[in-house]
């Protein structure tokens, strides 16, 4: 893959994405995997291919392994070939201990480009695939509250994997969901048989996009957490990660369109309102602040009908990326 190919590269809508419910193993992301699999990866070594090298390798167990070896495609950070997982352009670019601008792991924004990539799935031969949660986080659920109940319940009446064409259980699917909220929201307690990986959270659990918000009676008299969406501005997304973000979708989308609206960008879908959980204004501010800054890419125009943006020069992916560490 071409270097800076962060994410996916495609026009296909929502009735021909392959929605992948299963692969992470019931491990959600930890925080040290990813540098530790792009390292060893980088270094010509498969940890993934080989489950006892991998074991040696990474210091994990097997099904960890497993789960780190779904982490690194679903983030774009590897990609599979016929000769196993290969480094993207991406990973390159930000992982790499040799060309990367950030190996540990330790910018914000590289934070927030691997959710973008989570949300935006990956292309694998001829199809494009997503994680389900992920899509329903960001363009199915209408409002800031996730009831495992209810949520799990309206899992089941999405759409199934094209790849297996099996039905899914109830279990595959409360553990899907399980595994994307503890992706983002912190462990409050650990159990007596706990290891030390199991103390590690998610690294995108800083972002803030979802949080607990109390807990309620459900119909059989048990009590479940509720969970909540950060649907507000987010001031830690750079204008050039929105920058970077945007160009991608609306070459992936719009491809054919020099002009869309505020709206568009705000609640379309895949968009990176849809994707950050953005309200109009806060994108419309972030549109403003791309106008100002990158006048040849970007002009903000308002009448009393609607605002809309309108885009002249397309930069390379390389180049938005680069410019995101080092602005």
């Amino acid at each position: 893959m071409a270097a800076g190919a962060a994410a996916v590269k495609h026009t296909k809508m929502f009735n021909e994405i392959d929605f992948s419910y299963t692969g992470h193993e019931s491990f959600p992301l930890r925080i040290s995997w990813l540098p530790k699999a792009v390292a060893a990866l980088e270094a010509g070594i498969d940890p993934f291919s080989d489950p006892r090298e991998g074991m040696t390798r990474l210091g994990l167990g097997k099904n960890m392994i497993q789960s780190l070896a779904y982490w690194v495609v679903v983030t774009n950070l590897a990609e599979k070939t016929t000769d196993g997982l290969k480094l993207t352009g991406f990973a390159e670019m930000t992982l790499s201990r040799k060309t990367g601008f950030d190996p540990f792991l330790e910018n914000t924004q590289t934070l927030w480009l691997l959710h973008w990539n989570l949300c935006q799935g990956w292309q694998e031969a001829d199809r494009l695939r997503r994680p389900y949660a992920w899509h329903y986080y960001a363009n199915l659920l209408a409002d800031d509250e996730l009831a495992p109940s209810e949520t799990i319940e309206r899992f089941t009446a999405g759409p199934l994997s094209r790849s297996t064409g099996k039905e899914l259980s109830f279990s595959t699917l409360r553990q899907h969901f399980e595994i994307f909220v503890k992706t983002y929201v912190a462990a409050t307690a650990k159990g007596a048989r706990s290891t030390p990986e199991d103390a590690l959270d998610s690294p995108l659990t800083t972002l803030g996009l979802i949080k607990e918000g109390g807990d309620r009676k459900m119909l059989n008299g048990r009590r479940e957490t509720v969970y909540r969406v950060n649907n507000a501005a987010k001031p830690t997304i750079s204008k050039e990660t929105f920058r970077h973000c945007l160009h991608e979708w609306w070459t992936a989308k719009y491809p054919g369109e020099e002009t869309l609206t505020v709206r568009q960008i705000t609640t379309g879908e895949d968009s990176p309102g849809r994707c950050f959980r953005l309200p109009e204004a806060a994108v419309h501010q972030m549109l403003t602040t791309l106008s100002n800054s990158f006048p040849k890419e970007f002009v903000s125009s308002e009448t009393r009908q609607q605002r809309t943006v309108s885009r002249g020069s397309k930069p390379r992916q390389t180049t938005t990326l680069k410019a995101i560490f080092h602005p």
